[in-house]
């Protein structure tokens, strides 16, 4: 096998020879290629395809949480924005309520001044109250918090006297310039003059949260 296959190149002409020498060449090439390059090639490929995905899919995560951060402090802002409307209604809204509200200083001496003007009535005892939030966890700070920062100041009196006379001197607290609440009647008869006694409970609302002086 050997000697014919010997003879057989001996007898090529030196071209041949080459052009033969170039074919067994490209044909280990091309052996090697499909048995070696081309996986490693396919392989290559697919783990570019894996890396592009992925660069796609984090570009897309990095929009999107981009995204819902500023969809969130678009949503803080206008509920910031939301908070403050309301603050300035409320507190528009205890400045115009105030307007013809007395304040707690003056409630005494309103109450005594009326008074006056009903000799058949005298006062018999007359305690203050500590002030209390209108709204329960509204807060006066400057930062704002559930509501604005308003209180209410209580005054408890008993009126010694005939009860039409009384009832003429509320008539009288109701017409003043100055508006006093009152919430509470209690009426007890059987007093040193014979005389009933009447308990009121009066208030006023104030931004100030000190305490009521008698």
């Amino acid at each position: 096998m050997k000697q014919p296959l010997q003879r057989w190149w001996l007898q090529r002409a030196r071209r041949e020879r080459w052009l033969v020498i170039a074919v067994m060449v490209c044909a280990v090439g091309a052996l090697i290629d499909t048995a070696l390059l081309a996986p490693q090639r396919a392989e290559s490929t697919k783990l570019a395809r894996s890396v592009e995905a992925a660069r796609t899919h984090l570009q897309q995560m990095e929009k999107l949480a981009a995204q819902q951060a500023s969809d969130g402090e678009n949503e803080l802002r206008q509920r910031r924005i939301t908070l403050q409307e309301r603050r300035a209604r409320a507190s528009k809204a205890v400045d115009d309520a105030q307007i013809d509200l007395i304040t707690p200083q003056q409630m005494t001496r309103q109450l005594e001044a009326i008074l006056v003007r009903h000799p058949t009535l005298r006062f018999v005892g007359m305690t203050s109250s500590s002030p209390k939030p209108l709204v329960e966890n509204a807060t006066n700070g400057p930062t704002g918090g559930a509501g604005v920062g308003i209180y209410q100041h209580g005054l408890e009196v008993s009126i010694e006297g005939p009860y039409l006379d009384l009832l003429g001197y509320l008539d009288a607290l109701e017409h003043a310039p100055y508006h006093i609440y009152w919430r509470e009647l209690d009426m007890k008869t059987g007093s040193v003059n014979g005389l009933p006694v009447t308990r009121l409970a009066f208030f006023t609302l104030s931004r100030e949260a000190a305490w009521l002086r008698l």
